[in-house]
């Protein structure tokens, strides 16, 4: 696997959107972010993205979030993310109360896709990528993203 870049975003506040039939509802706006990695992917993240996280059941939560990324020589990519959170709900609880938690403590990876009409970047498209996430805090999302 070949990393491509390391992200970061910031989503603060958070709408409750109830018991859905996919489990409790919580959309997160992008506030801010950026991205930083080889090949020129390297820029910002958009703050017009966003993330919903289901909670079927109690530690276990699908994450879908879509970004709109934009690189330093002002390339637009979407990229879309698909994730398994698994976390303890004490381990959740010491988040949601500030406390710092190891990436060991849970299972934050899932898959992602891009789509842009730059022919730069259009290898993007196709090619397979993961990702693994670390929750700095509760409003801060730290993102690895790999080309497999």
């Amino acid at each position: 696997m070949k990393k491509l870049f390391d992200m970061y975003l910031i989503q603060k506040n958070d709408i409750d959107m109830g018991v859905t039939c996919d489990g409790e509802a919580l959309v997160s706006p992008t506030d801010e972010g950026a991205f930083s990695g080889d090949d020129g992917l390297s820029g910002k993240v958009l703050p017009i993205g966003m993330g919903v996280t289901y909670t079927p059941a109690p530690g276990r939560n699908d994450v879908v979030s879509s970004l709109l990324l934009e690189t330093e020589d002002g390339a637009r990519i979407l990229m879309d993310m698909k994730a398994m959170l698994e976390i303890d709900p004490a381990v959740e609880e010491k988040l949601m109360e500030g406390e710092p938690v190891s990436p060991d403590e849970y299972y934050f990876k899932g898959i992602v896709t891009f789509r842009t009409g730059d022919e730069k970047y259009k290898w993007l498209e196709r090619r397979v990528c993961v990702c693994e996430n670390r929750i700095t805090d509760w409003e801060r999302v730290d993102t690895a993203v790999y080309m497999v």
